[in-house]
């Protein structure tokens, strides 16, 4: 009868004894805080990329393949100009030759320190064809 009572009394701690302990949550806590702290240093290196491909996307559907580089460059300038755009340079935006007239390319990198000495090195590049 003592046996049955010990193995009774095993299986009722099992069913009580479920949960994380604080070191557990701690652990999850801190994973989740640091996935936090990067997309928040991440988040404005996407912003300026997007604010730069809607640009490029802009002045594409405005200017023609039979544009001049100086007309095209002047559209680019002021679009960077009205979206605060000073990661790159007009200078910086190839305009290709591709099959079937032309396109604006930029391809650039961008370094975020993260902490201390750790930084992330973020690349970009973005073709958008000339209509």
């Amino acid at each position: 009868m003592f046996g049955r009572q010990q193995a009774k009394n095993k299986i009722m701690n099992k069913q009580y004894q479920g949960g994380m302990t604080a070191a557990g949550w701690l652990i999850i806590m801190a994973i989740v805080l640091f996935f936090m702290y990067l997309a928040i240093k991440l988040l404005p290196a996407y912003m300026e990329y997007f604010s730069i491909k809607s640009s490029l996307v802009s002045v594409a559907e405005e200017s023609s393949s039979s544009s001049s580089k100086s007309d095209i460059q002047r559209l680019i300038s002021g679009r960077f100009s009205v979206n605060n755009i000073d990661i790159i340079k007009v200078d910086d935006v190839e305009i290709k030759d591709i099959t079937g007239g032309k396109a604006l390319y930029i391809e650039y990198d961008n370094k975020i320190s993260l902490f201390g000495n750790v930084s992330a090195l973020v690349e970009f590049k973005h073709e958008e064809p000339l209509n």
